[in-house]
């Protein structure tokens, strides 16, 4: 493998498990990423690290210090929802082109995530196993760059109600209004479907922001 495929295979594992340890809580918001003890701790250079940064600095994640390095963003309550807010209007959007294109196939494929994410019980699990429920959801719209936005904003709020407040906290919730959706993917209501994902971002907003520190 060239070299420089071997650097950006290695710099996507890093920016990898580093947003996982985001998503699971693992710097508060404000701390300093240092660059030499991720590099020591993962056994690699730093520039894959430096590179991970850069790419979760873009992602919203992170935001630059001048002369200071890599510090975990923090988020206000009136930005969070700012989040959430846009996060209702593009995945209504895609949702919408999505629902009557979805085969027996494709739905398939969504239930089968649905099960795996009903026997879920770890943060990790939770996160990888929600992520895929919504990108299988959308899918047959093949809307690529209204996608890409809605990846940057779930990257930005996931650790709010995933990392500080459990999985368990919303389990029950999360379960019903799923298969909610699901029942309407089946009927292809789209406008059933609508409904129901507006609900379950609402009650996801209000967990996220139950979780924000004191202002």
């Amino acid at each position: 493998m060239p070299a420089s495929s071997i650097a950006l295979t290695t710099s996507s594992a890093v920016t990898g498990l580093l947003r996982q340890s985001l998503d699971q809580g693992r710097w508060a918001s404000g701390e300093p990423l240092r660059q030499e003890e991720i590099a020591a701790e993962l056994g690699v250079s730093r520039v894959p690290v430096r590179e991970a940064l850069f790419q979760l600095q873009a992602e919203g994640l992170l935001r630059m210090v001048p002369n200071k390095g890599m510090y975990v963003r923090t988020v206000s309550a009136a930005e969070l929802r700012e989040l959430f807010r846009l996060r209702q209007i593009i995945e209504s959007d895609v949702l919408a082109d999505a629902v009557p294109l979805h085969t027996t196939a494709s739905i398939n494929r969504v239930e089968t995530i649905q099960a795996a994410l009903d026997k879920a019980s770890a943060v990790a699990d939770w996160i990888v196993g929600d992520r895929e429920f919504h990108e299988a959801l959308y899918a047959p719209a093949q809307r690529s760059e209204s996608m890409a936005i809605v990846r940057r904003l779930r990257f930005q709020v996931d650790r709010y109600y995933y990392a500080r407040m459990k999985p368990g906290t919303r389990a029950q919730g999360w379960h019903e209004e799923h298969h909610a959706l699901l029942r309407a993917l089946r009927r292809r209501d789209a406008k059933a479907a609508l409904k129901v994902l507006q609900a379950h971002l609402a009650e996801t907003e209000r967990s996220a922001l139950a979780a924000l520190p004191p202002a």
